[in-house]
């Protein structure tokens, strides 16, 4: 039942997770480990829906996924990385609306809490550039 929405969520926190490293090594100091940490966070959230999905399904989803393209302009990056954590804010609270398991519920009401933190860490990087 939840399989296509889960696909969709694990394919969206790959692909963030492969800009977030292209991100993180092209920046400096404190700002490259802080989005180092951001990519490992949402590493970690496609494997925590890789695993729902495969409790659901009994069939294991983890896409290989293309290549993150290059970082042409750092700001406008980050800009757009602002802007995507908060489709992925606004992604995982109506995925916990149209949710019955509850499992599932609490799981996406995580990751919505945390792609939110995400924006403000994103938010702070581009204060102190």
């Amino acid at each position: 039942v939840y399989g296509a929405q889960l696909q969709r969520l694990i394919d969206r926190e790959l692909a963030d997770w492969r800009a977030y490293q292209a991100l993180s090594r092209r920046a400096q100091g404190n700002s490259g480990r802080v989005l180092a940490t951001i990519a490992a966070d949402e590493r970690r959230h496609a494997k925590r829906l890789s695993t729902a999905y495969f409790l659901i399904s009994g069939v294991r989803y983890w896409p290989e996924g293309e290549k993150c393209p290059p970082v042409t302009s750092y700001l406008g990056t980050l800009r757009r990385r602002f802007a995507q954590e908060q489709a992925t804010v606004a992604a995982y609270l109506t995925g916990t609306e149209t949710t019955t398991d509850p499992c599932l519920q609490q799981l996406f009401w995580e990751h919505a809490r945390e792609a939110w933190d995400q924006a403000c860490k994103i938010r702070t990087l581009v204060e102190q550039a």
